[in-house]
């Protein structure tokens, strides 16, 4: 009996210890999570992805995106040639009509943890709003 206190208090003391100075061995990956914003420009084939929304749950910043959204896509914002990114917000242009995979493939913080779940959505192009019929 005696045993089991001394390992629970161990196991108290580490917890309050990992809590005061940040040990990376009570760190939780991030969640991943992001909307397709349709028609933000007047181009149809234009769409902002926003991986905003992802979340730490201990409260670390986001520093990284990992995307893949499919074969002959232009990144618009931010002009990189890599989907590997460090802000939340692209706007992406595909080639034609269609519909297209996207994938938020990982998101870090900033301790270098990654998510462990990728989000995945399928956008259908042009997404044009229908107006009222006369």
């Amino acid at each position: 009996m005696n045993a089991i206190r001394r390992i629970a208090c161990l196991i108290g003391l580490l917890a309050v210890l990992g809590l005061i100075f940040g040990c990376d061995l009570f760190n939780r990956p991030p969640e991943a999570s992001f909307v397709a914003i349709y028609n933000v420009t007047a181009d149809p084939l234009v769409v902002d992805l926003d991986a905003s929304a992802s979340t730490d749950p201990d409260g670390d910043a986001i520093v990284a995106y990992a995307w893949d959204f499919g074969d002959d896509v232009d990144i618009i914002t931010p002009l990189t040639v890599t989907k590997l990114v460090t802000v939340p917000l692209l706007r992406v242009r595909y080639p034609v009509e269609g519909e297209y995979i996207v994938r938020l493939l990982w998101v870090q913080d900033e301790k270098g943890n990654l998510s462990t779940a990728q989000q995945t959505e399928t956008l259908v192009l042009p997404n044009l709003p229908v107006g009222p019929t006369p």
